[in-house]
């Protein structure tokens, strides 16, 4: 739990035992979660709201990535690398929520866009990940 309060501290978040229960559910599992499937596992411990709030702080603070679904949803994940949700493709299985960072994007297409000013990107493959292939 020390290294959870710690990575919350690197990043500016003063750690409370909500922030890191959050934290640890989204390191060990790794998988996507929405809002309402997370606050539901959470009802424990604490309510929606909180799970809401620690959640858009985590975000603020690119601890985690959000990820807009083809159904409409969004889902949380923790970030896989220091450039934020800006570059790196990602794979979501749409069974068991895994989500995976997929190769850097070409540099040619990174140079492509890299004059423009873009407020929003996602590169989200969706599909079935091999254990869940036969689905």
């Amino acid at each position: 739990m020390d290294n959870y309060a710690l990575i919350l501290k690197e990043k500016g978040i003063r750690p409370n035992k909500n922030r890191i229960a959050v934290l640890q559910k989204l390191a060990e599992e790794g998988k996507a979660f929405s809002l309402c499937t997370m606050s539901g596992q959470m009802l424990s411990q604490m309510n929606r709201t909180t799970v809401y709030r620690t959640l858009m702080l985590f975000t603020e603070k690119k601890l985690i990535c959000k990820i807009p679904c083809s159904d409409g949803n969004t889902l949380y994940t923790l970030q896989t690398n220091d450039l934020g949700c800006i570059n790196p493709a990602q794979f979501r299985c749409k069974s068991c929520q895994k989500v995976e960072a997929l190769p850097n994007l070409p540099e040619e297409y990174l140079n492509e866009i890299r004059d423009k000013k873009i407020s929003f990107q996602s590169v989200i493959l969706e599909g079935f990940c091999e254990e869940c292939g036969s689905s």
